[in-house]
């Protein structure tokens, strides 16, 4: 039982840390304020928050962390799948890989055109507050973004 504890207290002191991060902290007050639909201007003003937009913080702050949380689960899970499967097919996926990095050098040097590559697409959203869809899809985004990190 007392290792267990130990276990649990370095967990949480580990994620706490990382969680403290020159990389991760910066970031979390623009997101809360985002997720609460409100600025950070308006914050920094002493503006309070009534009832309802402290609730509506909270539930897309929750929303934030179940599509934080599912990204790192899936990542979990699928790095077990995945790794069998590359295990597997280790040859294979050794000759699929030096084809392709041989077609992007003859891209790169400009001998072969491969046009998927040239294409740009942008997605431009007016959004007037934060929906839980959109929290749980920013947390999505967040973990994603900042998993290297």
């Amino acid at each position: 039982m007392t290792s267990e504890l130990y276990i649990t207290g370095g967990v949480f002191l580990a994620g706490l840390i990382s969680f403290l991060s020159p990389c991760v902290l910066p970031l979390v007050p623009p997101y809360l304020a985002y997720l609460g639909g409100t600025s950070l201007e308006r914050v920094r003003d002493g503006e309070t928050l009534n009832h309802s937009a402290r609730r509506r913080v909270l539930l897309a702050a929750v929303f934030f962390v179940c599509g934080f949380t599912t990204v790192f689960v899936a990542l979990g899970a699928g790095a077990s799948v995945l790794g069998q499967a590359m295990l597997t097919y280790k040859d294979l996926l050794a000759k699929i890989a030096g084809v392709v990095i041989i077609l992007f050098g003859l891209h790169f040097i400009g001998i072969l055109r491969i046009p998927f590559l040239y294409v740009e697409k942008r997605f431009h959203a007016d959004m007037q507050g934060v929906s839980y869809a959109g929290a749980y899809v920013i947390g999505l985004a967040f973990a994603f973004g900042w998993t290297p990190c």
